[in-house]
């Protein structure tokens, strides 16, 4: 008797997240409803989804004939599940191919100078065709040497998005072949990172549009309420969450307005589009499913493994991207979790144009 009482509260309980699970794949899948609210629904997909694949397999175990419901419902978002994880085959390179690195440098600081120049070394040498950095700045190595100078030689064509100080913390696109139309766009808000800058690019007889991208970050700084929960300070606890709520909800406002630039740059491009940078937002969001649906990810056509990007709590997040026109081909993405000197890991694909 007390076992069916309990399988019956567990199914009865069980029902509301599968109609929960239901309707946020809905708002993933559609983008109809832009509302802040449905950010964060749809940030919560894969949780849900594990969830109804974690009560699939207790079903089976208890009864199978209703394990289906839940399996079902899981497998319903595998769309989802393959912007999570993936395992792409390696590729043979080509001759013909388009590298692209995509790296937010944290304006270079917080290092110790070795590391520094660590990083100095790496933008200035990791071998790309275009290297597309966000929050760039003009700061200057050990030697004098600033970052904006390191590249002048190998990649003579240069956009950037500078602010009016000169000091800037920014957008730049550097590039081994000729840009031919320029224009960059900063976002309203206080920061001169976040914005936009846009780069068509002669490679060979063929022309591509670059857009190098930094939407407005969460500002989601997990650590402290992580401190604050181990020192059983209660109250700090409740006042952090409520800082990481009330950030999620205005980065979900801010994208919502943001992106609807980005999708006016991809829609009347002429040209076949590669758009690359931190989305300050997981797979499942407002902005990533507007430029899925006009392009391919790249991580999800040739990563490996989870691709995190974030070198900070939350780590185990993705939002560093590159997406790209379906008439190009990709051979290869990587995510460079090697290189820890910024709070972002480094992110590269090769390419085919049409």
């Amino acid at each position: 008797m007390i076992k069916k009482i309990a399988t019956s509260l567990l199914w009865l309980s069980s029902l509301p997240l599968c109609m929960y699970t239901l309707f946020a794949y809905f708002l993933g899948y559609t983008i109809v409803w832009e509302h802040w609210f449905a950010g964060f629904v749809m940030m919560s997909i894969p949780i849900a989804q594990g969830a109804c694949l974690i009560l699939g397999l207790i079903w089976l175990y208890i009864r199978p004939s209703r394990a289906w419901v839940f399996l079902i419902i899981w497998f319903m978002g595998w769309p989802f599940t393959v912007r999570t994880i993936q395992f792409s085959p390696t590729h043979e390179t080509t001759n013909d191919e388009l590298s692209v690195l995509s790296y937010n440098v944290f304006s270079f600081q917080g290092l110790k100078p070795s590391d520094k120049e660590s990083l100095f070394d790496y933008v200035e040498h990791f071998d790309a065709d275009i290297k597309c950095f966000q929050e760039f700045s003009k700061t200057s190595n050990e030697d004098g040497r600033f970052a904006a100078d390191l590249l002048k030689k190998e990649y003579p064509y240069r956009a950037i998005n500078a602010d009016p100080k000169g000091y800037y913390s920014t957008l730049v696109i550097y590039s081994k072949y000729p840009i031919i139309n320029k224009k960059g766009k900063a976002f309203p808000g206080n920061s001169t990172s976040n914005g936009y800058l846009l780069a068509d690019i002669i490679f060979r007889k063929d022309t591509v549009r670059i857009i190098n991208l930094q939407l407005q970050s969460m500002g989601i700084r997990v650590g402290k309420v992580a401190k604050a929960f181990n020192n059983k300070d209660e109250a700090m606890v409740k006042t952090e969450g409520k800082d990481i709520l009330s950030s999620l909800k205005k980065g979900f406002i801010d994208h919502a307005r943001e992106i609807k630039s980005i999708e006016k740059l991809i829609d009347e491009s002429p040209y076949p589009v590669i758009v690359c940078g931190d989305f300050n937002e997981v797979p499942y969001g407002l902005a990533y499913g507007h430029v899925r649906d006009r392009l391919e990810n790249a991580f999800e056509k040739a990563g490996n493994g989870f691709g995190f990007t974030l070198n900070r709590s939350p780590k185990f997040v993705r939002i560093d991207n590159q997406f790209f026109s379906d008439k190009i081909k990709i051979h290869s993405f990587t995510t460079h979790s090697e290189i820890k000197y910024s709070d972002h890991y480094p992110i590269s694909a090769s390419y085919t144009l049409p």
